[in-house]
């Protein structure tokens, strides 16, 4: 969460330098000392700084939650919950507590019925730390339960591949308006042809980061 929220911010005060040098590049303000030009960056600059404070204030009541360093344990009867599995959200009820999974194997790996005693810190999706059933295993199950090696966990994978796409999805976005004022003093046909492939780049990019978390 906060190599996300480092990035956004290195984003938007790049924006200002990417506005100047396109202001700069037209005759739209006359030259660099140009008194408009001057105010107009200002107000950039102000309308950058609240979008950065807005979306502190947005990603900060979810990234408090992540500071507690204090277990919390819920016991009680499973039960699955609310499903979006197009926002990754699985949820499982644990007695009187409701937890939200990422993945449906996180969710079916708790059985209905049973009861669970589950230790976890709290956040958005909270980290569960062990589950264990309230009882023997073998009443349970009448087997062994099964688990699989930690770097085979489906989140820890994602959770690893996102860093990539973070530090590329920043560069894309500070890249592809740098092109394409670069590219406003090309011919038309060659302008078209670049300004068709950042597109492509762009709209690209969301499929790809979909398939590069999703494989296994």
């Amino acid at each position: 969460m906060w190599l996300a929220m480092g990035i956004f911010v290195v984003v938007m005060l790049c924006t200002i330098g990417i506005v100047a040098f396109a202001a700069l590049q037209s005759s739209t303000f006359g030259g660099p000392g140009n008194r408009d030009m001057l105010i107009s960056m200002a107000g950039i600059a102000v309308g950058v700084g609240v979008v950065i404070l807005i979306g502190f204030l947005t990603s900060w009541r979810y990234m408090r939650t992540t500071l507690s360093k204090q277990v919390s344990v819920a016991e009680g009867s499973a039960a699955f919950g609310k499903v979006r599995a197009e926002a990754a959200h699985f949820e499982i009820k644990i007695g009187a507590t409701k937890l939200r999974l990422l993945t449906e194997e996180q969710q079916t790996a708790f059985q209905p019925g049973i009861e669970y005693r589950v230790f976890y810190l709290a956040g958005p999706a909270p980290t569960i730390l062990s589950a264990e059933v309230m009882g023997t295993e073998a009443e349970t199950y009448g087997r062994e339960a099964e688990t699989a090696p930690i770097e085979q966990d489906v989140v820890l994978l994602r959770q690893r591949r996102a860093v990539p796409l973070l530090f590329a999805l920043g560069g894309l976005v500070l890249c592809i308006p740098i092109v394409g004022i670069a590219a406003s003093s090309l011919p038309d046909d060659i302008r078209f042809l670049i300004m068709a492939g950042l597109c492509a780049v762009a709209i690209g990019f969301v499929p790809l980061v979909l398939w590069f978390l999703g494989r296994r």
